[in-house]
C-alpha cells in the first residue's frame, strides 16, 4: 500500500514524527540530519534526531529544500534524494547526495582507543590469556575468562612485532580501581614461547585448492574451504567433535572453536580438550561479550594464517550466532531477515574459509540445525557457497 509521506510542512507535527519513525531507518535519518544542518547526527539517538530534524523543518525555512513540485506517493525510501523530497513536499533532487554506501566490516568493528589511567599499581600479578586489539593509540586484550582488560605498552608491541589477532599468554599488574591491568611479562605469542617467536605480517604466494581432507565422523571435509555439518543434538552427545579435535592435533592443525551461549555440557567437553582455543561463551552470557568473541575470533584466525599456520575454525550453530548478533544492534536496517550489521559480521566470518596459501589455510566448519532450513540467510548465502554434509 502506498502512503503519501510528508506532503507539506503544515501537517501536524506528531503525525509528521510518526511517519518519520515508521519509514526512515537510522542511516537515512542521519543523512537527513546532515542535510538540514544537525551537528554530529551520528551521536544522536533516533528519537532525539527526529525531534531536531523537525525543529529545523518547522522553525527554519532556510534548511528546507526548495519546492519545485507537489508531493506524490512513495512506496519506500532508497536514498537521500527521496528523503529530502518528502520532507520538502516535492521531489527536487538538485545537489543531493546519493544513497548510503554499503556497510563494511571495518566500519562496524572499531576497537576502543581509551588510554588507561594509572591511579594505583599493585605488587600482585595475575595471569591472562586473550586476543590482542591494536590501533594507532593503544593496544590491549580482554582476558578470555575474567574479561579484565590488560593494556600492552607500546614498547612490547614493537619488540615482539605484535599485531591485532595475536593470542597472548601473559602476566599483568592491576593499575586502577576498574580492575584494568598493565602487561608485565609475555609467556607465549600464538602458542610459541615469546623468546622464540618470529612475527610474520603477510602472505605473498598465490592461493591454491587443497586436496587434503579432514575427518569429521563419517564425513571427509574439504581443507581450506567452507563446510556445513548438520547436528540433531548438542556436540557432547556423540564423539565426533572429540575425535575431530584429536585428528586436528595429530595433523598439526590449529583448532579454534566459536559458539555463543553454548550449553554447560559442551563447555565441560571443551575444557577437556587441551589443543583448542576456546572462543565460546557459556549459556546466559551477555550478547555484548558474545559480539567481542566473534570479532576476536576473526582477528585471531586471520593472524594465524599470516603466521603460516593451518587453521581449523569450528563455528558451533552459525545461525544461532547471527541471531545473537541481532540483539547487539538496536537501530539497524534488515537484510536477509537479520540486522544488516550482524549479517556483515557473519559474512566476514564465513569469508575466512580460504584455499591454501604458502602452506597455510583456514578450514571453516559450521554446524547447523534442521530448523535453520527456513532461515533466509542460511538458504540464500550459506547453503550456496558451502559444502553441505547431512547425517
Amino acid at each position: 500500500m502506498e502512503i503519501n509521506l510528508l506532503a507539506t510542512r503544515q501537517m501536524d507535527r506528531n503525525q509528521h514524527k510518526q511517519m518519520l519513525l515508521e519509514n526512515l531507518g537510522i542511516f537515512e535519518l542521519r543523512a537527513l540530519g546532515r542535510e538540514v544542518g544537525i551537528p554530529s547526527p551520528t551521536t544522536k539517538k533516533r528519537n532525539e534526531l527526529i525531534d531536531l530534524i523537525l525543529d529545523r523543518i518547522y522553525n527554519n525555512d532556510n534548511t528546507i529544500v526548495k519546492q519545485t513540485k507537489k508531493g506524490r506517493p512513495f512506496k519506500k525510501l532508497s536514498n537521500i534524494e527521496d528523503i529530502m523530497a518528502k520532507v520538502a513536499g516535492g521531489d527536487d533532487t538538485d545537489n543531493m547526495i546519493t544513497q548510503r554506501k554499503p556497510l563494511k566490516y571495518e566500519d562496524i568493528v572499531c576497537f576502543s582507543q581509551e588510554v588507561p589511567v594509572y591511579t594505583e599499581v599493585d605488587d600482585e600479578t595475575k595471569e591472562f590469556v586473550g586476543i590482542l586489539r591494536k590501533n594507532d593509540v593503544v593496544a590491549y586484550l580482554l582476558d578470555m575468562k575474567t574479561r579484565n582488560r590488560v593494556f600492552v605498552p607500546q614498547k612490547e608491541t614493537i619488540v615482539y612485532g605484535l599485531q591485532s589477532g595475536d593470542i597472548l599468554e601473559c602476566e599483568g599488574v592491576r593499575v586502577n580501581a576498574n580492575n584494568d591491568f598493565s602487561l608485565s611479562a609475555i609467556y607465549k605469542i600464538n602458542g610459541v614461547e615469546a623468546s622464540k617467536y618470529i612475527p610474520k605480517f603477510e602472505i605473498t604466494s598465490s592461493p591454491m585448492l587443497s586436496k587434503e581432507r579432514l575427518s569429521y565422523g563419517k564425513h571427509e571435509l574439504y581443507c581450506g574451504r567452507r563446510n556445513l555439518v548438520e547436528y540433531k543434538g548438542n556436540l557432547f552427545e556423540d564423539d565426533r567433535f572429540i575425535e575431530f579435535a584429536s585428528f586436528c592435533k595429530d595433523n598439526n592443525y590449529k583448532l579454534i572453536t566459536l559458539g555463543l551461549n553454548t550449553c554447560f555440557e559442551d563447555q565441560i567437553m571443551f575444557s577437556e580438550i587441551n589443543n583448542m582455543v576456546n572462543m565460546t561463551t557459556v549459556y546466559g552470557t551477555g550478547y555484548d561479550i558474545g559480539f567481542g568473541k566473534v570479532v576476536d575470533t576473526i582477528s585471531l584466525a586471520e593472524r594465524l594464517l599470516t603466521q603460516g599456520e593451518k587453521v581449523v575454525l569450528f563455528v558451533n550453530d552459525i545461525v544461532g550466532i547471527l541471531n545473537a548478533l541481532d540483539k547487539c544492534f538496536v537501530e539497524n536496517e534488515m537484510q536477509s531477515g537479520h540486522k544488516d550489521r550482524g549479517v556483515v559480521i557473519v559474512q566476514k566470518l564465513v569469508s575466512l574459509g580460504k584455499a591454501l596459501q604458502n602452506g597455510s589455510s583456514i578450514t571453516l566448519v559450521m554446524s547447523y540445525w534442521e530448523n535453520n532450513y527456513s532461515d533466509i540467510f542460511f538458504k540464500n548465502e550459506l547453503e550456496k557457497i558451502s559444502s553441505k554434509f547431512e547425517d
